[in-house]
């Protein structure tokens, strides 16, 4: 990569955007070492926007504010290590370790910090009323993205639009529904500055895609934003229309070719390192071309989703039920690793046992014992990564930090909101949104009789048929803006992930006496039979009890608690 991504912003964040270390709602005066008046012009305001970027990269820079998601019944984590928070985020429990809260909290946060000094200091810039705009959209879209992120982990919460909090940051709390409409109000005027659908030039824009937040982001963030003000808490099901409608402007954009995004040819070109900037994100968080520093601007991803046995982290593993249910197709052998290449060269099942032997939680070949996520997954070529589709055969490259672009909205994903939100809205003709699923479908599947049957599906049928396809689409990519875990949340099935996880199912995987194939790093094969039947026993242990919205949302951080009482339900 050639393109140094928002050079000035990282230093432009500690002078703008100083905040005290322990208040995330409230500004230190003695922090702040920028006037009132730095907002004036057109290179001051350029730097204003780098910095509320800088906080952006900040956000996704590692797992930790994403721990809460493991929620959703796609992802669980590895067992011991660092993952104690992950894994009472699975559990529904209260954790004791409290990171995963902390840092989607004050990430958040800090973005709306930013976002407000643009929104409301810039007015008497000297400028174009087309480049204050275009700065304006920007901060309007990540304040509005920040709240939206924030109302579906925690509920009621803090509204701060000046960042002159009068209550010395013990300020009650505004309720979901107007958490909500002020979102909708931040897009409306997102979409009211008139976003360019491509920008030219950098840092709004590389390697022809944009880094900027452009029309049609906006535009399905609403489809997206009005599909949870339809669902749980609010469930007010008149909203369906208005996201069906949102997402139907950004389809035809894209066909009257007014939006340059479309579907991928392949399916394992969505992830790979060679294709990182391509027309099917729509909105999408880039990082340093500088690998391995480390910082705020760099992706440190990599390792995340790759199997402690083979010396990844073990952040988000799959789970095995959602691997087993997942359809057979090019997408799920670009989702899921075929097979695991061991640190000894050896291709085996994920469900492999030492000689065959019977599983007792002690010799498996690959010791997490499931499949692997490889979104983030990258060959070796030499001693850095591949930039190619990932490769189970060939050696992985055990890095951490890399400038992979982070697809938070991919165009498949408006494709199969329209088509849920059309048919949730009783809309009397379904056309558009069933073509809408097969789309997506044909692309995904093997078997294309799953494509062909959509034309006979029901509203209701087609309605499930999109949402279970949405949870396919995101599986285990925990940066997404609507994640498996939100669409659970949405319709309130949260709870289904939790019984499944403290049941006690006995459901067949892979049955006894399946005949495995495995090579070495030579290419020569042997086999071996399972000696009994790999069965679905997850997380058995998990004990907490359900308490309705207590387990649906997470706990505020308590850091914030002690400063502000007001935090609780």
């Amino acid at each position: 990569m050639k393109h140094k991504l928002f050079s000035k912003s990282l230093l432009m964040a500690s002078l703008l955007l100083a905040t005290s270390c322990s208040d995330f709602l409230t500004e230190d005066p003695k922090g702040k070492l920028t006037p009132d008046n730095f907002y004036t012009n057109q290179d001051e305001i350029n730097l204003a926007v780098y910095a509320l970027y800088s906080k952006v990269q900040a956000y996704q820079a590692n797992s930790n504010p994403f721990i809460p998601l493991c929620q959703g019944d796609d992802v669980t984590s590895t067992t011991g290590s660092n993952k104690a928070a992950y894994l009472s985020a699975d559990a529904y429990e209260t954790p004791t370790d409290q990171k995963g809260l902390e840092w989607a909290w004050k990430r958040m946060y800090h973005i709306i910090f930013a976002a407000n000094d643009i929104i409301n200091k810039t007015g008497k810039a000297d400028m174009s009323k087309e480049e204050l705009n275009k700065a304006l959209g920007q901060a309007y879209y990540w304040r509005a993205y920040s709240y939206y992120t924030l109302v579906r982990l925690f509920g009621p919460l803090p509204l701060n639009l000046q960042n002159n909090i009068q209550g010395g940051g013990k300020e009650q709390l505004t309720s979901v529904e107007d958490i909500y409409k002020q979102i909708v109000s931040d897009l409306t005027d997102a979409e009211n500055c008139n976003l360019p659908a491509q920008y030219t030039g950098s840092p709004q824009s590389i390697e022809g895609q944009n880094q900027y937040v452009s029309a049609q982001t906006v535009k399905a963030t609403m489809a997206a934003v009005y599909m949870s003000m339809a669902g749980y808490p609010m469930n007010q099901t008149q909203y369906y229309t208005e996201a069906a409608k949102k997402a139907k402007e950004v389809i035809n954009g894209v066909n009257n070719g007014t939006y340059q995004h479309g579907l991928l040819n392949e399916w394992n070109q969505v992830f790979s390192f060679g294709n990182n900037h391509h027309e099917e994100t729509l909105l999408g968080i880039d990082y340093n071309a500088k690998v391995g520093g480390w910082g705020d601007g760099d992706s440190q991803l990599a390792a995340c989703h790759q199997l402690g046995s083979l010396k990844g982290w073990g952040d988000f593993l799959p789970e095995r039920k959602f691997w087993k249910d997942y359809p057979e197709g090019p997408r799920k052998d670009a989702m899921y690793a075929k097979q695991l290449l061991t640190p000894n060269g050896v291709l085996v099942d994920w469900w492999a046992t030492m000689d065959g032997k019977k599983y007792d939680g002690k010799n498996a070949v690959v010791s997490d014992y499931r499949p692997m996520f490889i979104s983030f997954t990258l060959n070796k070529e030499k001693t850095g990564p591949a930039a190619a589709p990932y490769d189970y055969t060939k050696p992985y490259w055990n890095g951490n930090c890399i400038n992979k672009r982070h697809q938070v909205i991919r165009y498949s994903e408006v494709l199969l909101w329209y088509a849920e939100s059309a048919a949730r809205s009783g809309a009397a003709d379904l056309t558009d949104a069933k073509e809408a699923l097969k789309e997506v479908r044909k692309r995904a599947y093997a078997d294309q009789a799953k494509v062909n049957e959509v034309d006979g599906m029901s509203a209701d049928e087609l309605a499930e048929a999109a949402y279970t396809e949405h949870g396919y689409e995101v599986a285990g990519y925990m940066l997404a803006m609507v994640t498996r875990r939100s669409d659970q949340f949405r319709m309130n099935r949260l709870k289904e992930a939790y019984d499944y996880r403290t049941g006690a199912q006995n459901e067949v995987l892979v049955p006894k006496g399946t005949l495995t194939h495995s090579m070495d790093k030579d290419g020569n094969p042997f086999t071996y039979t399972l000696a009994e039947d790999v069965v679905l026993k997850e997380n058995m242990e998990v004990t907490a009890p359900w308490n309705n919205e207590s387990s649906i949302y997470h706990n505020y951080p308590p850091k914030e608690v002690e400063k502000n009482p007001n935090l609780k339900r």
